[in-house]
């Protein structure tokens, strides 16, 4: 009995299809077509595969993914569905990302990032093990022939053993004890220290009274005009919240916000604030190690020409080599101390359009030392109570232009 599922991203479902006599498949009309010819062919050729490598049980997941962005969000989705299914195994398929196809090494790149994320995982990385097979590489121990299409395979490590890879697959560390199992504590278990559930309506309230204060008044960001607009054109801001509790359910938020930012016009919507007020509130170090991992993918899947990313935390700390702690020098952190954990998408091209017309450099210095100028107390003081109506009616000094500073330098 082969199981044929059929990832159909704008219904965010997963379409079943038994069928004790052979294969059948599901199609469906998405957002954005398919931009293979037929369905049934690439569905058909994995199964086959898989029946022909002993994976017969496996659900077969078609992603219409055509770069590493909308692939980790697809990989993210099923990841998610994993838990509580009583699908074991899972084989998803990327016919539509031709790049991955010719470059074996790029999908190598995208299983290299999964599997330092599952560092940080619940389940994957546990109790579910991911590893790759790509039609230009040698075949995986004890199957006859590569997959006909880059694939990504899941298998919860509960079911009985399988050809499914080596036996290091299970133990990645080769250690007889989890190396990540403290950090993981940190991510999973500290959010029950938190003040508790905290509405939607009172998450947007103060986020958006942080921005309009801190970000638009102060010019932490001399680009936010207001707390609806941003950026280099200016555009809309967006807000989302991710009600996500593990580190599974935040990846697949962050990449389907990346996916909603690039496929929106820049003056509709100029950048994102992701939201996840019920991820790591209490640990600024959890949220680090996960930002870190998200950084790192900006590179290594050729990302960063498209995408950057700025962390928000309310007990972030900037580690810059510099006396963060315990003297003026931590007023500077509460440029990054949000009331929630957040994730801020920016594009690329509009970064780089600001950088040029204020230094990056100069940024920092200039919000440091309006920073400086309200108070480590007063500003730890207005995060904990969520009010910024003391920073109002101040003077701050102004961010310097590049101009500025020709000009200057020309007197």
């Amino acid at each position: 009995q082969i199981v044929v599922v059929v990832h159909f991203v704008s219904l965010g479902l997963l379409l079943n299809a038994r069928s004790q006599a052979g294969i059948r498949c599901i199609h469906g009309q998405g957002h954005r077509p398919m931009i293979f010819a037929t369905l049934a062919d690439p569905t058909k050729e994995v199964a086959k595969w898989c029946v022909d490598t002993g994976r017969s049980n496996a659900a077969v997941v078609v992603s219409s993914a055509r770069g590493p962005a909308e692939a980790l969000r697809d990989f993210w989705y099923v990841t998610n569905a994993m838990d509580g299914s009583d699908v074991e195994q899972r084989a998803i398929a990327f016919p539509s990302w031709q790049a991955a196809a010719d470059e074996p090494r790029l999908f190598m790149k995208l299983l290299t990032h999964i599997n330092q994320c599952s560092e940080l995982c619940e389940t994957l990385g546990e109790s579910l093990l991911c590893v790759a097979r790509h039609p230009r590489a040698e075949p995986g121990p004890g199957e006859p022939r590569p997959p006909p299409l880059p694939l990504l395979l899941l298998r919860a490590l509960s079911s009985p053993k399988t050809p499914w890879g080596t036996d290091n697959d299970d133990n990645p560390f080769g250690l007889d004890y989890d190396p990540f199992a403290e950090l993981e504590a940190r991510l999973g278990t500290e959010q029950a220290e938190t003040i508790g559930p905290v509405s939607d309506e009172v998450v947007i309230q103060a986020t958006h009274a942080w921005v309009d204060a801190l970000i638009v008044k102060m010019r932490i960001c001399p680009f936010s005009s207001s707390v609806e607009k941003a950026g280099l054109p200016v555009g809309g801001v967006s807000y989302p919240i991710s009600r996500a509790k593990t580190v599974e359910e935040v990846y697949l938020a962050f990449w389907e916000q990346v996916e909603e930012l690039a496929n929106t016009d820049e003056r509709e919507m100029s950048t994102v604030l992701l939201i996840t007020p019920d991820f790591a509130m209490a640990s600024a170090d959890g949220f680090d190690a996960f930002a870190n991992t998200l950084t790192e993918s900006l590179s290594s899947l050729n990302v960063e020409e498209q995408l950057q990313l700025v962390f928000f935390h309310p007990g972030y700390t900037f580690r810059d080599g510099k006396q963060r702690l315990g003297d003026e020098g931590e007023a500077a952190n509460f440029a990054r101390r949000s009331p929630f954990p957040m994730i801020n998408l920016l594009r690329t091209p509009q970064v780089r359009s600001a950088q040029k017309g204020i230094p990056t450099g100069s940024v920092y210095d200039v919000n440091e030392r309006n920073l400086a100028s309200v108070g480590v107390e007063s500003l730890r003081l207005m995060l904990a109570e969520r009010d910024w109506a003391h920073l109002y009616g101040r003077e701050y000094l102004p961010h310097i232009t590049r101009a500025m500073n020709e000009a200057n330098a020309m007197k």
